[in-house]
């Protein structure tokens, strides 16, 4: 089973990218710069990073986009976010807690554990009497 290679702050940028580009169309720097909170030449720095590694393509003084490449490792990232949170909340984790940890989570979990995340978070969503048995037995 291969490891993934990305960095948690390679994929917070791609993430960060990919929903700007979804909420606005298009992602610049300083969107980017203020979306993670880093200052702009971090931003420039990783965007260069980004740009070599084949996830993007930036056009000076008009913004970013995300490569195919980009673009699928960023839904990625999405989907690991969302599934993971979802799992959190379903087992009675609050939704500020459970940000805080999936932040951390979806960028070190590996592909296999994550695949079992996700089908078990599809059978609960299948079988609410199950997903109320889990939190009746975990409140306890």
């Amino acid at each position: 089973m291969p490891v993934r290679k990305e960095t948690p702050r390679l994929e917070d940028y791609l993430e960060a990218i990919y929903h700007l580009v979804q909420e606005k169309g298009y992602a610049s720097s300083v969107d980017v710069s203020d979306r993670l909170g880093v200052k702009p030449p971090t931003v420039t720095s990783m965007v260069k990073k980004l740009a070599k590694l084949g996830y993007l393509v930036h056009e000076p003084y008009r913004g970013m986009r995300l490569t195919d490449d980009g673009a699928s490792l960023a839904r990625s990232v999405v989907s690991r976010h969302t599934v993971i949170s979802e799992f959190l909340q379903m087992i009675g984790v609050g939704e500020k807690v459970a940000y805080q940890d999936t932040e951390g989570i979806e960028h070190h979990i590996q592909p296999v554990t994550f695949r079992k995340i996700e089908r078990l978070v599809e059978f609960l969503r299948k079988n609410p009497d199950c997903l109320s048995a889990i939190r009746d037995y975990i409140e306890r």
